[in-house]
């Protein structure tokens, strides 16, 4: 199920995990040294989020029901370290993740992607690797080290909208 004209303006969504403005800011400026030495473009610091799960293209008025599920699939609060710079190179992405994935993060990202079956979207099947994109558009040398650690007590999921823009994509919750 997706949008459909009769519904009104569609918005395209996903759950995420939005850092704090302070954890936000530390690694805007880490996403803008990764991206000079990857020689890729910085996400800017109101962009950076994790990724749970992507829903797609719904109709606006239906953005209530994936705030209903997100309520619902959140668990207790957990503590994330971000501790490790990686790289996507086909997709020319360079990140920040955690070496071990906290079970309540994983459980969370299940629950996230069970609730998205039920509704008949479609899931990526690949295995849950939290990351936090810090640039696009890189064309290496690739990171592939420990960093921080950052710490961060994750305590709410986000729905997020993406909206393209000339500048590249903007994401609101």
């Amino acid at each position: 199920m997706g949008a459909d004209a009769q519904d009104g303006p569609a918005a395209r969504v996903f759950f995420a995990l939005v850092p704090p403005p302070p954890l936000r800011e530390a690694l805007g400026v880490l996403a803008a040294s990764v991206a000079q030495r990857a020689h890729g473009r910085a996400l800017p610091a109101d962009n950076l989020h994790v990724t749970l799960a992507f829903i797609g293209t719904w109709p606006a008025s239906r953005l209530a029901h994936w705030m209903d599920v997100g309520a619902r699939c959140a668990g207790a609060a957990t503590h994330v370290t971000l501790d490790r710079l990686g790289g996507f190179r086909r997709a020319g992405v360079a990140w920040i993740g955690t070496r071990t994935i906290p079970p309540p993060l994983h459980d969370l990202a299940d629950a996230l992607g069970a609730a998205l079956v039920a509704a008949n979207v479609a899931v990526d099947t690949r295995a849950f690797a939290p990351h936090l994109t810090l640039a696009r558009r890189c064309r290496g040398p690739f990171p592939d080290e420990p960093a921080g650690p950052y710490e961060w007590s994750v305590d709410a999921i986000a729905l997020m909208r993406s909206h393209t823009e000339p500048a590249g994509a903007r994401y609101v919750e």
